[in-house]
């Protein structure tokens, strides 16, 4: 099971996200080897991965590095996770994303694919990708298993999937050559037009890097990007103010006319890396309302 957006291209499973999730049940094996290439920028450190076993710990592995991860009992729930790149890594013109290029299982083991669960996709930026979690390394101190959405996930009876980029804006363009949100609606890569998938529910956290544009430029440009969701995504739609704020009379405006619900985040979220990006407890004091309000929009429209 794959959540986020991945393409299988040259051997190799791809994602150009920071939290893409491959989830996988493993049987009849104690030992899962996974190979990565580690396409980081030349100047940069190395990529991240992280992988947990029935809902234990993450561990986080170095792309730089073997992964082989201990399976201890018959049967067993492997989450693997896109866990620390750069914002110099070129995921839109390039090929830095985060490949998967062999899953290998020692012995006779078998892999069987989860029952499905509805899905919740969030389009975001750096704060929903989860970027500067724990602390202000590149790459090695971004936390998507431990931020908001990721400590979320554990609470929650649904698969949380991101699409969401570093910066990104609705007038901004985001890092790693990543151009504004609506370019990037419909589009795997510069390259690869990116098809709707039926989700339970879709989250727009957006509009924090829009903040030093003018309300008016933001109104109109987030206007059109919320138009051209809509057209493109069937199902329930919900806006959400970011933790900082920004531009949240425009969103609930924009709410209002389109008559989607918003997710109030006052108050959410009161320590921080940076004083934008949520740290460990910044994101254990958001996780739990996210989850909250994500279960009542749920269960209103499901």
């Amino acid at each position: 099971m794959l959540l986020g957006r991945w393409q299988l291209q040259n051997d190799e499973l791809y994602t150009p996200l920071l939290g893409g999730v491959i989830k996988t049940i493993v049987t009849g094996s104690d030992q899962l080897t996974l190979t990565v290439a580690n396409r980081h920028h030349p100047l940069m450190p190395s990529h991240y991965w992280a992988v947990r076993v029935n809902h234990t710990a993450w561990r986080r592995y170095s792309a730089a590095l073997p992964i082989e991860v201990a399976l201890p009992a018959e049967r067993n729930l492997v989450e693997i996770m896109t866990a620390g790149n750069t914002d110099l890594d070129d995921v839109w013109s390039g090929n830095q994303g985060f490949a998967l290029t062999k899953l290998e299982l020692k012995g006779a083991g078998r892999l069987i694919k989860p029952s499905p669960r509805p899905v919740v996709a969030i389009y975001g930026d750096s704060i929903t990708a989860g970027c500067w979690v724990n602390g202000y390394g590149a790459s090695s101190d971004y936390r998507p298993e431990q931020n908001f959405v990721g400590l979320a996930q554990d609470k929650i009876d649904v698969d949380l999937a991101r699409v969401a980029y570093s910066a990104a804006g609705v007038l901004r363009p985001a890092t790693g050559g990543v151009p504004v949100a609506i370019d990037w609606l419909d589009h795997f890569n510069a390259q690869t037009p990116w098809p709707p998938h039926p989700v339970s529910l879709s989250v727009i956290n957006l509009g924090v890097n829009d903040r030093r544009f003018s309300e008016a430029d933001f109104a109109t440009a987030y206007e059109q990007y919320v138009t051209a969701f809509l057209k493109r995504q069937t199902g329930p739609v919900a806006l959400m103010i970011p933790f900082a704020q920004s531009m949240a009379n425009v969103i609930r405006a924009t709410a209002q006319y389109h008559q989607l619900p918003v997710i109030e985040t006052t108050g959410w979220c009161a320590s921080f890396t940076d004083g934008l990006h949520p740290d460990l407890t910044g994101a254990q004091q958001a996780a739990p309302r996210f989850a909250k309000a994500l279960t009542r929009l749920l269960n209103e429209r499901m």
